[in-house]
């Protein structure tokens, strides 16, 4: 036996209205990429010009058969199809003017400086004399020797506390 239930109005009206609103949204997500903001971006048309300027920068100087930028759809971005850091270095050198500069770190308060100094001396004298002065953006420079932590390190640290920041210590590997 078969049983058949009435649609009622509500149930009508509450499945157009998910019809329009999915409408609605497919309508808004079709547009061309080139409404979407950030680097790399110009459009899936073309690359930006400061891409493009690269890519002509590298064939220039040096690297003649460097591949156009590709468009990523699933970002809306231009890339490199290949690493800039493959060409030789010639070139990289005669268009490094063209990458954005990284950004500098900005200098620790005078106060907050003064005190990683003075964490910095009382380090070499709990046993780790070759504990480095801070950089002026407040990191630590450690060198291979410091980049594994020691018991003696961490006495050291422990003797010190009183000098760590609230945030603990920044510390960067050099060579």
């Amino acid at each position: 036996m078969r049983t058949t239930r009435a649609v009622t109005a509500p149930v009508l009206l509450a499945c157009g209205a998910m019809l329009a609103v999915s409408a609605a949204l497919s309508a808004c997500g079709s547009g061309s990429a080139s409404g979407r903001a950030g680097a790399g971006t110009a459009g899936a048309g073309t690359p930006d010009a400061s891409t493009e300027a690269i890519v002509q920068c590298y064939r220039t100087h040096g690297d003649p058969t460097f591949p156009d930028p590709v468009y990523d759809p699933n970002d809306g971005r231009w890339h490199f199809a290949v690493s800039p850091g493959s060409a030789p270095a010639s070139t990289q050198q005669a268009c490094r003017r063209l990458f954005p500069s990284a950004t500098q770190s900005q200098p620790v308060p005078q106060a907050q400086f003064q005190q990683l100094v003075r964490l910095a001396d009382c380090m070499r004298h709990h046993g780790v004399p070759n504990w480095p002065d801070p950089d002026p953006d407040g990191s630590f420079p450690l060198p291979p020797a410091l980049q594994t932590k020691t018991p003696t390190d961490a006495a050291a640290l422990r003797a010190c506390g009183q000098y760590v920041p609230s945030g603990g210590i920044n510390a960067h590997a050099v060579s």
